[in-house]
């Protein structure tokens, strides 16, 4: 089921030669196309590798993302909503008695 020993030295020795480009490919292939151990243990050979060359693998590309997005839902809270109301009111009012031009 699993990869010998063997298998594993041979694949991590020739995933040195391929190019970073063609290991994102490789690494966003296997984290769609896992099915299998096997899949898992070639994944995280990849994984290493990009990791070793100062790469960012998908895993924490998506991470990333995610943390950015909660940070600006952060900032979507009821209490900046209600600020920006109140600022969206003061500029109508200051428009309304001709103080701002548009």
């Amino acid at each position: 089921m699993f990869l010998s020993s063997e298998n594993i030295e041979f694949f991590y020795g020739h995933a040195n030669f391929f190019s970073t480009r063609k290991l994102h490919a490789l690494d966003e292939y296997w984290s769609n196309n896992r099915s299998h151990p096997t899949h898992q243990q070639i994944h995280e050979i990849i994984q290493n590798h990009l990791i070793q060359r100062g790469e960012k693998n998908l895993n924490q590309v998506r991470s990333y993302q995610i943390r950015k997005l909660e940070r600006s839902y952060l900032i979507s809270n009821p209490m900046g909503r209600f600020s920006a109301n109140i600022i969206r009111l003061i500029t109508k009012l200051l428009i309304s008695k001709k103080l701002i031009k548009i």
